[in-house]
């Protein structure tokens, strides 16, 4: 939800700052800067956070050199109004103990979608996300009364300043070459989240 808090200064014309975003008190909420708002999202689930947990460890297992480091939920600063924290991101190895640092450099960002933030992760975050220029967005889909987990891969048109569908949300194996060669056996994640869920996958 978007929050004004009693103690904060008023925003400025362009909403609220990276400064008012740190002078919150640490609260153990996971607030966000978008677009001069500041957004506090409920607590993650097991389940939604345990996705997120495969998908950075895929990509850990698969990252081929030291250049380059995979974050989850790390506050990413854009500019003075976004300061967002995706669900897992590839940053330069350079940020490694910066927190919140650059976005500058990311090669990929994973949101995971929740009931509470489809419209947030598939509209606001991905134009948002293409604005800061970064290369690939993953927007993971987990089906809330199914194991079913969807993935949809955008690749940024530098020239268009926006992402197209590389891969429209599949539940197959995923591959592709970005950042850099992954592959992603959806049904072998689905099958574990069966067994999370306690239901029969078929």
């Amino acid at each position: 939800m978007t929050a004004a808090l009693s103690g904060t200064a008023l925003p400025d014309v362009y909403g609220y700052t990276t400064a008012d975003l740190h002078a919150l008190p640490d609260d153990g909420r996971r607030w966000e800067l978008i677009d001069g708002s500041l957004i506090v999202s409920p607590s993650a689930t097991i389940d939604h956070n345990t996705i997120a947990l495969w998908i950075a460890n895929i990509l850990w297992d698969s990252n081929p050199s030291n250049g380059f480091v995979i974050g989850t939920d790390q506050s990413a600063t854009i500019d003075d109004h976004n300061e967002p924290r995706p669900d897992v991101i590839v940053a330069p190895a350079d940020y490694l103990q910066q927190s919140p640092f650059p976005i500058e450099g990311a090669q990929l960002v994973v949101e995971v979608v929740s009931p509470t933030s489809v419209l947030r992760d598939t509209e606001t975050k991905r134009a948002l996300y293409a604005r800061a220029g970064v290369p690939a967005y993953w927007i993971i889909v987990p089906d809330a009364d199914k194991p079913t987990i969807s993935l949809a891969e955008l690749v940024l048109d530098e020239e268009a300043g926006q992402y197209a569908f590389a891969t429209h949300y599949t539940t197959e194996v995923f591959e592709t070459r970005t950042p850099w060669p992954i592959r992603v056996d959806l049904p072998q994640l689905i099958a574990r989240r069966a067994r999370m869920m306690r239901i029969d996958p078929q």
